[in-house]
């Protein structure tokens, strides 16, 4: 959790899903106005970014050709987030409504290593049937773990089921070219590294589908702005050491992170100007790093 704010104030908020941070505050700004506040001490996250949804999306299984029904904003590079496609996956080429997909390569904890089987077990959530393809290699010669060179997946042995509040899921095995040459003496998961193919792309037309990138701008006029007084009070605040008041009209994605001092100083995003797309926002912190910084509790004092 954040630290205690003023009541009614957005000072603490619980992660998304698969979001690190411990206390996370997002939303998206639509029109003139401000964003939620949010409270902290210590370290901190803060984000600004345009996004593109409710284009459709359309993938074929086993292609990295795809298309979208509008692609205003899209250019090489941009992530896709996506059903259809890998988490992390982004236009490899892209022109009018078209282009290819470049997958990424995903590292994945393996165990039940043996040089004499050729079957790799990996955990719930892995998506396996992603994997069919896939040239294998491990990350680091320090992992004490060699396999033959060009070994790839070769077979989907048991899809896994991710693990839920109610079940601890069940681990996937994939069958690889070839067994490992060399193994470490102890039972521990060992990384593997999967560079993917065409063959982790799945069919659909997805309308849900985000589109992010320097290309994908808004156009309008957020400033960050802060509080010492609970919130009834809101200073713009400035970017480095000349003065620059943090005012961002360019549109295009913002990343800063810097630390506060004091405990309860309150920041918000807060836009002036607005004529088009969707800007998103997100302050957060991370439990011990906020520590860092600290004097006294965090809390309570």
């Amino acid at each position: 959790m954040g630290i205690p704010a003023a009541q009614g104030v957005a000072s603490a908020a619980v992660p998304n899903f698969n979001d690190g941070a411990s206390a996370v505050v997002s939303g998206v700004l639509s029109g003139v106005g401000p964003g939620d506040p949010f409270a902290f001490r210590g370290p901190m996250n803060l984000m600004l970014w345009a996004s593109l949804t409710g284009l459709a999306f359309t993938t074929t299984a086993g292609l990295l050709a795809a298309t979208v029904s509008a692609g205003t904003g899209l250019a090489v590079g941009g992530a896709i987030k996506s059903a259809n496609v890998p988490a992390g996956t982004t236009w490899k080429t892209f022109a009018g409504t078209s282009g290819t997909l470049a997958l990424p390569a995903l590292s994945l904890p393996a165990t039940n290593l043996s040089t004499s089987s050729a079957f790799v077990t990996l955990p719930p959530g892995s998506n396996v049937a992603q994997l069919l393809g896939a040239t294998v290699t491990v990350p680091a010669n320090s992992e004490q773990l060699t396999l033959p060179a060009n070994t790839t997946v070769i077979a989907i042995v048991q899809p896994d089921v991710a693990a839920t509040n109610f079940a601890p899921g069940i681990p996937g095995i994939v069958q690889l070219s070839a067994a490992p040459t060399v193994v470490p003496p102890d039972p521990q998961p060992r990384p593997l590294r999967f560079a993917l193919t065409a063959n982790a792309v799945v069919a659909g037309v997805d309308a849900l589908a985000t589109f992010t990138g320097a290309s994908v701008v808004f156009v309008g006029t957020v400033q960050i702005e802060r509080s010492f007084d609970g919130g009834q009070t809101w200073i713009v605040c400035n970017v480095g050491s000349a003065g620059t008041l943090a005012s961002f009209s360019a549109g295009t994605p913002v990343s800063l992170t810097f630390g506060e001092p004091e405990k309860n100083v309150l920041y918000r995003p807060n836009c002036l100007a607005y004529t088009s797309g969707t800007i998103n926002y997100r302050v957060s912190q991370t439990g011990g790093a906020n520590e860092s910084l600290a004097i006294g509790p965090l809390s309570g004092g």
